[in-house]
């Protein structure tokens, strides 16, 4: 059979078994051209500067230089290994019997803190390498290698997750490496684990060893900064309320479990998209001005939740360690050990978080993955390896824990608890009761129309309406069913200095301090942890700030769907009432916090 010579139109000379690969081609090039255009209208994507760095002022007019050394080689690009031998992590309560485990881990240790300063695996470096990350040493800077004016933070944001996890992987390879151990791992704080009573404490791992014991490292335990009332037995409470125990508030095991179950559940398991679980999109255009406020996006759920852990186990309430430190303060947080392993936690939870089925959106069809946004991505993070190497990684090499080489061991049986965890029954919205109630009961809401959050329960207004198409930019899903809805409270001033905690209720006007988190119409709660930065006058070239106008300037998200789907709220054109409960440290009940709008907002 002979071919027409007649071609269709548009292919011009190219035969028909040519076509397909003109076809490939020409989507190849419009998938480069979509790239390159993207890369060129978003945000210049972030990298981590390797210079432009300084001391930090912190308390008492003291200042602590955090930056690390120069490398003495040119940096090198991550590669992620091959066929790498798995490390396993372990949960430190498990450990604590371990002679051989523990030991190994106390040598690795001790070799580390033995290691001279100017050596980047040195303790002292390991520490200042999150001092300097976190608390506004650097300067960011763009891939080309020229700074920004704008201070670098790792928190509150998207770049919270994956810079933590690299920070503890290069972490743990240089501990084995001291003890030429490839398959060593850093064992984990398991405290969302509520089936055993025990993963909740200060692991017996970081506390001094009894006389005569087969274990011995003083580095661990001595001179560390820890809060001594919240050493074994107790146990670490997600909604850990600093007002309620200094006025001698003690809560039983059992409120303790059921109140982290729901912590967990709302902080994790109801975070469905990558936004609510990981945070905002990191402004590399901050706007610094002559208030200092530094917008750098918003934190996830993973990072609010895992603030909790850092005060309740720094010291407070003590005119010696005016910072909350070590681990209440972003300034000294890397140098306790448990650091490393807290985040280790964090960082198993975004692994569990990846796997979660979708049971909070209308289709519950959604499936929950990273963001795939260029400057997420390609955003560029710096680390000294355990060859003294300065290494340059990017987003797209962090996102699994597998394909770096460790895992995680099966907690499954404990997971379950949070993952399936219904909060207790409470009473239905007001809207939606058909019985009669007494006013006394549901007291006409007094709405805030300025916009504060003082030292009091405070209520505001939360005009709802359908999703729609529009809402699907800038997500990644297709269908309106796979939308999450939330409460979205925008640029709220945050006092730089202070520890903030609020916890956020919907359709429950009298919600105080004294009500149960563990309640369908709770919503989740915001921390904030003081950076221990006093002034940033020294890191910006802006004009001075008094410390008691410095301020960070958030957005905080709420994930509100489900709690309003349990309490009977099944129309979206049902207007809402958001009840703020403020929970500060004694001392601040007179502070306010501002914010300019609180809405709804799908993602």
């Amino acid at each position: 059979m002979v071919e027409s010579s007649i071609q269709p139109q548009g292919w011009g000379r190219f035969s028909a078994n040519v076509r397909p690969k003109w076809a490939s081609y020409v989507c190849s090039m419009v998938i480069v051209l979509q790239f390159l255009m993207q890369s060129a209208e978003a945000d210049p994507v972030l990298g981590t500067s390797r210079g432009y760095c300084r001391p930090v002022t912190i308390a008492n007019n003291k200042t602590q230089d955090c930056c690390l050394p120069e490398p003495k080689r040119p940096p090198i690009p991550f590669k992620l290994p091959t066929n790498p031998i798995m490390r396993v992590r372990r949960p430190a309560h498990e450990l604590a019997q371990d002679v051989e485990y523990v030991n190994k881990y106390n040598l690795a240790y001790t070799r580390m803190k033995a290691l001279p300063d100017d050596d980047p695996r040195s303790f002292l470096r390991q520490w200042h390498t999150h001092c300097s990350f976190c608390v506004e040493a650097f300067l960011s800077r763009y891939l080309n290698g020229t700074a920004t004016p704008y201070p670098l933070q790792l928190h509150f944001s998207w770049t919270f997750l994956p810079w933590h996890r690299m920070l503890i992987y290069f972490h743990e390879r240089i501990l084995g490496s001291l003890i030429d151990d490839p398959e060593f791992a850093l064992p984990f704080w398991n405290w969302d684990n509520q089936l055993d009573p025990t993963a909740g404490q200060v692991p017996q791992i970081f506390l001094p060893y009894p006389a005569g014991s087969a274990f011995n490292n003083p580095f661990l335990h001595e001179g560390k900064v820890r809060n001594t009332n919240h050493l074994p037995p107790k146990v670490l409470p997600l909604d850990y309320n600093a007002i309620d125990e200094a006025a001698g508030v003690v809560n039983t095991p059992e409120e303790i479990k059921d109140a982290n179950l729901c912590m967990v559940w709302n902080m994790v398991y109801n975070k469905v998209s990558a936004q609510e679980f990981l945070g905002g999109k990191y402004n590399t255009s901050a706007n610094l001005g002559a208030q200092g406020n530094v917008t750098v996006g918003e934190s996830g759920g993973a990072e609010s939740l895992h603030n909790t852990a850092h005060e309740w186990v720094g010291m407070m309430n003590n005119a010696q360690f005016p910072d909350n430190e070590d681990m209440g303060v972003f300034t000294y947080a890397g140098r306790d050990p448990i650091f490393y392993s807290h985040h280790a936690n964090v960082d198993r939870l975004w692994d569990v978080w990846q796997t979660l089925p979708d049971k909070v959106t209308e289709d519950g069809t959604r499936t929950r993955k990273e963001f795939d946004d260029v400057d997420f991505l390609e955003t560029e993070f710096t680390f000294y390896d355990e060859n003294q190497d300065m290494v340059r990684v990017k987003v797209k090499d962090t996102l699994s824990s597998e394909k770096l080489g460790y895992t995680y061991q099966d907690m499954s049986a404990a997971d379950r608890l949070w993952i399936d965890h219904k909060p207790q029954t409470s009473r239905p919205s007001f809207r939606t009761t058909q019985m009669a109630y007494s006013p006394n009961d549901y007291p006409e809401v007094v709405l805030n129309a300025n916009n504060t959050i003082g030292s009091t329960p405070v209520c505001f207004k939360l005009a709802r309406r359908p999703p729609n198409r529009d809402d699907l930019k800038g997500t990644q899903v297709k269908h309106i069913g796979e939308l999450s809805e939330g409460l979205l409270i925008e640029k709220v001033m945050v006092p730089e200095m202070m520890y903030v905690r609020f916890d956020v209720y919907v359709d429950f006007p009298t919600a105080n301090m004294e009500s149960d988190v563990d309640k369908s119409d709770y919503v989740g709660s915001f921390t904030h942890l003081p950076s221990g930065v006093t002034s940033m006058k020294d890191v910006t070239a802006q004009v001075p700030v008094a410390d008691e106008d410095l301020f960070r300037e958030l957005n905080i998200r709420f994930s509100i769907g489900t709690a309003l789907r349990r309490i009977g709220i099944k129309d979206y054109s049902t207007d809402i009432t958001v009840t703020v409960v403020p929970k500060f440290r004694p001392g601040d009940e007179n502070k306010t916090i501002t914010f300019a709008n609180l809405k709804q907002e799908f993602c």
